[in-house]
């Protein structure tokens, strides 16, 4: 599994059609038992996007939950 690098770019479709995209901000395991992705979230839902919120996920959760989205 390759670990994502900051400024790397995610998604994942949820259940009615909700976008969420991902960009990698960090990878840390300070104070953590296991290494972990920070990440700015973005919701694209029909009638607009949210504002990005900064999340943190393990990185074995970051993996199942977002696929890379190839960015050129």
């Amino acid at each position: 599994m390759e670990a994502p690098v900051p400024g790397a770019v995610y998604r994942r479709v949820l259940p009615g059609n909700v976008v969420e995209t991902a960009r990698v901000v960090a990878i840390t395991d300070r104070g953590l038992p296991l290494p972990h992705v920070r990440f700015v979230l973005r919701n694209a839902v029909t009638d607009g996007a949210t504002e990005g919120t900064v999340r943190i996920l393990s990185l074995d959760s970051f993996h199942r939950a977002f696929s890379k989205l190839d960015v050129d």
